[in-house]
């Protein structure tokens, strides 16, 4: 008599305990670490700190798969980049309600205080014109990382000949440097400043 308590016992453990491990699909979003001062280095360089970025890639994931859910097939298209409580939606739908929606339930993600729509309308959205330049991403960020003479943190985002650059700086004319240097890459068509200036 015993021992069926014990298995049954351990069993309900087993299901409390999974019950209670995250998704990793979707991940838990907290408060954001964002505080009213920018994070600077020993030069005076604004930086992103590690639970920041965390932060942020965690609210894209959950943007991502809250759109994957609602509708993998019409969000097929769409990519996301998360800074600081702003969400960037690049790529493709095939219909204006979809696109409507992609900011619907982008916006209602907690921690996510403002939606970047740069969705286009396309009747193919999975088109690789729609996909992000993930080699180009790469070289611009580089480059604003190396570079001195630009102060700010910033992200990339390129699709389709178009820089999106999001991140944080101490001054408009830091910004504007940055676009700037993104603006001289082979490829880049134009740039689309979603830097935040605190």
């Amino acid at each position: 008599m015993k021992r069926p308590v014990k298995i049954l016992l351990s069993l309900g453990l087993v299901a409390v305990a999974a019950a209670c491990t995250p998704d990793q699909e979707s991940p838990i979003v907290s408060a954001a670490p964002r505080t009213t001062e920018l994070s600077l280095d020993s030069q005076g360089r604004v930086i992103r700190l590690r639970p920041e970025r965390n932060w942020d890639d965690a609210v894209g994931q959950r943007a991502l798969s809250t759109l994957n859910q609602a509708d993998r097939e019409a969000f097929k298209g769409v990519s996301v980049r998360a800074w600081d409580g702003g969400v960037l939606l690049t790529g493709a739908v095939a219909k204006p309600e979809q696109r409507r929606r992609a900011d619907q339930l982008v916006g209602g993600i907690e921690g996510v205080t403002q939606v970047y729509d740069e969705l286009a309308l396309a009747e193919n959205p999975a088109h690789p014109m729609y996909v992000p330049d993930a080699h180009l991403e790469q070289r611009i960020y580089a480059g604003l990382l190396g570079n001195d003479a630009i102060s700010g943190a910033y992200v990339v985002r390129v699709v389709n000949g178009v820089a999106y650059l999001q991140g944080s700086a101490r001054s408009k004319a830091d910004a504007d440097k940055a676009a700037e240097f993104a603006r001289g890459f082979d490829g880049i068509k134009w740039v689309v400043d979603r830097v935040s200036v605190r």
